[in-house]
Order: structure tokens, then C-alpha cells, then sequence
């Protein structure tokens, strides 16, 4: 939708320029201003070909005109992403990064009461008993089953 907008902007400015050249560069006076009338056949041949050269000439300058500015409004529309991407290969500075400590390894062990002693001291710890009884919890601890 961008480059619909750039691109039918610079048509009007562009057919707004051409129109003005055209408007300034009006002949007043008689239409045979180069004096074609008077001129043989090799004269108006040459005359009219220079014309015709003229006139290409014109016509390819415009569209090379047209080109380049097609070039700088695509340009113009990717500065954004030119200056974000150069952003982000900035080497950004990392500071000494500190030693993270290796997780403890838990030991299996291959006594259930074990297992079952220390998940129930977990939980003693969670809601704060200090003491061995464990009377006063709202549960009690029977048995523990893996869950797969």
C-alpha cells in the first residue's frame, strides 16, 4: 500500500512538472517559427529529425528521471530496516558472567521409608512443625505411589 502511494505521488508531481514546462515553453506568434515552409526537402528532412531526436532524447531522460526517483522512494521506504538491522549488529558489551552452581545431585535411594521420611519432612517444613509429632497437620502421610 506504501509503495502504491509513493508511486502515484510521484506520477502527480511529476505530471504536475510537465505540465508547467509545457505551459512556460508556449511559441506565441506563427507556427512556422522555424520557417518550414521556406526550407527544401533535405532541410525539413534534417529538421525533422532533429525533432525526432530531440524528442526521444526528452522522453529518456524523463524515464531515467522516473527511475531514480522510483529508486529513492524504495530506498527511503527501507531506511527503517537499514538503521534497525545495523542496530543489531552492534556487538552489544556483555559483562563476566558468574559461575552458576551445578545442581545438587540427589542420591537414589533404594530404602522406601527413607523416601518416605523425607518427603514427609518436606512437608513438615512447608507448613512449619517443628516438632517430631506430627499430630496437629491436617493429613497424614500413608503410603507414597509414583504416578506415571
Amino acid at each position: 500500500m506504501k509503495k502504491r502511494l509513493a508511486l502515484l505521488s510521484v506520477i502527480i508531481v511529476l505530471a504536475i512538472v510537465m505540465t508547467t514546462m509545457l505551459s512556460a515553453c508556449a511559441v506565441e506568434g506563427s507556427p512556422d517559427m522555424l520557417g518550414i515552409g521556406s526550407m527544401n526537402f533535405g532541410q525539413r528532412l534534417v529538421t525533422g529529425l532533429l525533432v525526432f531526436v530531440m524528442g526521444l532524447g526528452m522522453v529518456f531522460v524523463v524515464l531515467i528521471l522516473l527511475i531514480i526517483i522510483i529508486k529513492v522512494v524504495a530506498y527511503l521506504q527501507q531506511l527503517p530496516a537499514i538503521m534497525a538491522a545495523k542496530k543489531a549488529k552492534e556487538v552489544p558489551v556483555v559483562e563476566e558472567v558468574k559461575e552458576i552452581p551445578a545442581p545438587v545431585q540427589v542420591a537414589e535411594s533404594s530404602d522406601e521409608e527413607e523416601v518416605v521420611a523425607a518427603i514427609t519432612a518436606a512437608i513438615a517444613v512447608y507448613y512449619g512443625c517443628a516438632a517430631v509429632e506430627m499430630s496437629d497437620l491436617p493429613f497424614r502421610v500413608r503410603s507414597i505411589r509414583e504416578i506415571k
